[in-house]
């Protein structure tokens, strides 16, 4: 039975030869945005992944959420192979925040969390409304975000700080595994960084979440990831903690620019400034 429990000394993911292009109008002969990836992600930690633009970064995270597949290699999600899992296991197991949420719809705050029900629920023939155990798992979920006294308000009506915060409550309803996230601190002001940072890390902590999150901030993912991987060019250039990523050669190789690596003057961790 592929439903398997995942261990907490195993990886969260395991990745073998795994290349992706995205196929054009009539035919799959595009440059591969990933090539031959070979790694694995550590379960009950938080990765940054790191990169320059157009490097295969968010590829790379609908990938681990089968959002897309893979033109060849292969990935495990706890030992399974995620081709054979379905849409809907993975979901119980994997929720992905996008990096752009867009709301047509005026749902109000605490209608959109609840929307993270959904995977635990059986398919249109056997469907049942919520109950008060998905209630409490959604309003749970808004405490943890602090957004539970923004329920009965329109999503549409909140700041986009609130919004993000209230988009991961609803990643967090369906109960996941695995966390993944793209950009989660952009257009944000700096304290919303934090605060997102922040409950990131606490939720790791607290519950062994496995967070794995796209990032342009070094400083950010400096201080809030225990792993980072550099991704350039579809290749991962290098992998590990941020002392061992964060280098000032391996940094202008892969952007091309000059950088100055310090270290933080309270966590000791590796601090990235360009010079004037």
């Amino acid at each position: 039975m592929m439903d398997s429990e995942p261990s907490s000394s195993g990886p969260a993911y395991a990745l073998r030869e795994v290349t992706f292009r995205y196929a054009t109008r009539f035919h799959d002969t595009s440059e591969p945005v990933l090539k031959d990836l070979t790694c694995s992600i550590d379960s009950g930690k938080i990765l940054g992944i790191l990169g320059p633009n157009g490097s295969g970064k968010s590829t790379l995270l609908k990938l681990l959420a089968r959002v897309l597949r893979p033109r060849d290699g292969t990935i495990e999600l706890f030992g399974n192979p995620l081709s054979l899992l379905s849409q809907a296991d993975i979901a119980r197991r994997v929720a992905l925040v996008p990096q752009e949420t867009l709301q047509i719809f005026p749902f109000t705050i605490a209608e959109m969390v609840l929307m993270g029900r959904f995977p635990h629920h059986r398919g249109w023939g056997g469907w049942h409304w919520e109950d008060a155990d998905d209630w409490q798992i959604a309003h749970l979920a808004m405490e943890d975000l602090d957004v539970a006294h923004l329920g009965p308000g329109l999503v549409t009506d909140v700041s986009g700080g609130e919004r993000q915060r209230a988009v991961i409550a609803r990643a967090l309803t369906q109960q996941p595994q695995v966390l993944l996230l793209d950009e989660p601190t952009a257009f944000l002001d700096l304290h919303h960084q934090l605060d997102i940072a922040r409950i990131l890390r606490r939720l790791n902590r607290e519950r062994g979440l496995t967070v794995i999150l796209v990032s342009h901030d070094l400083n950010l993912a400096s201080q809030y990831c225990d792993r980072l991987m550099l991704v350039h060019h579809g290749h991962i250039v290098e992998g590990g903690s941020p002392r061992d990523v964060l280098r000032p050669d391996l940094l202008e190789s892969v952007y091309g620019c000059q950088v100055l690596v310090d270290r933080h003057p309270q966590s000791g961790l590796p601090r990235v400034s360009l010079p004037v």
